[in-house]
C-alpha cells in the first residue's frame, strides 16, 4: 500500500471527488482509499456521485455506509433516473456497505461511535447518526477515528479544515452545507480540498499541527 486516503459526505458532488483524485495523483492499485459516507442529497447529482463511488469500489476503494445512504434504502427518490433492476442493484450495494473499517491504526466510521460499547455492538443508527456523546467521549488510545457527517465548521475552525481532537479527526468539511470537499492522505499528512462553488481550484495544505504550521498552495483550477 502506498498511502491510506480518506473521503467524507461527498453530498452529490462527484465530480469534485474526481478532480481531487486526479490532483492527488490516486492510484487504485497501489493506494487505499476509504469513503466514509453520505454519497447522495444535497448536491447536483447523487445519482453519478453513487456510480462513481460503485465504480471506485471495483478498483478496490473501501465505501462505508452514512445515515443518507440509509435514508435511501428506506425510501428510493422518485427521481433516480434508473429502471427497476438498477434501483434494486443500488439497494442491494448500499446495503451491503460495511458501517466501519479498521486499517493500521485508524478507525473509519461515518459518524463516530457509541461510548463503553464494543465495536461490534454498535448500533447502525449511533455508527451513522451519533454526535455529542462521541465527541465528549474519552479517546480510544488503540485508534484515531476518522469521522465524517459533522461539519468542521461547527468545530469552529475554517469551514476548509479539518478538525483533529484527541484521537479524532473530522474530515467532513461541508460540501451538504456548500463548502467543500476534502481528500485527507493520513500517510504523508496533507489535505486535498475543493470548494463546491466556482472557480473550481484544487489546494493542498499540510495538515495543521505536523510541520510548525499550514502550507496551503493553489494546484489548478
Amino acid at each position: 500500500m502506498s498511502r491510506l486516503l480518506a473521503v467524507s459526505d461527498i453530498h452529490g458532488h462527484g465530480h469534485l471527488l474526481k478532480q481531487l483524485l486526479a490532483a492527488s495523483g490516486y492510484n487504485p492499485d497501489k493506494d487505499c482509499l476509504v469513503l466514509l459516507g453520505d454519497y447522495v442529497n444535497k448536491g447536483p447529482d447523487s445519482w453519478g456521485t453513487l456510480q462513481l463511488v460503485h465504480d471506485l469500489t471495483q478498483k478496490g476503494a473501501i465505501a462505508l455506509q452514512g445515515n443518507n445512504e440509509r435514508k435511501w434504502l428506506r425510501s428510493m427518490p422518485d427521481s433516480i433516473p434508473a429502471s427497476h433492476d438498477e434501483i434494486a442493484n443500488v439497494r442491494k450495494f448500499l446495503d451491503q456497505m460495511p458501517l466501519w473499517y479498521i486499517c493500521d491504526s485508524y478507525l473509519f466510521v461515518h459518524a463516530g461511535i457509541r461510548p463503553g460499547i464494543p465495536l461490534d455492538h454498535q448500533t447502525a443508527e449511533d455508527l451513522t447518526e451519533i454526535r455529542q456523546p462521541f465527541f465528549e467521549s474519552p479517546v480510544n488510545p488503540e485508534y484515531t477515528i476518522v469521522f465524517g457527517h459533522t461539519s468542521t465548521y461547527r468545530f469552529l475552525v475554517p469551514p476548509w479544515q479539518i478538525w483533529i481532537g484527541a484521537g479524532k479527526m473530522g474530515i467532513d468539511t461541508g460540501a451538504g452545507h456548500g463548502y467543500y470537499v476534502s481528500l485527507i492522505d493520513l500517510t504523508h499528512r496533507l489535505q486535498w480540498y475543493i470548494s463546491v462553488h466556482s472557480p473550481s481550484t484544487v489546494r493542498c495544505s499540510v495538515i495543521p499541527g505536523t510541520s510548525g504550521g499550514l502550507e496551503d498552495k493553489s494546484i489548478y483550477s
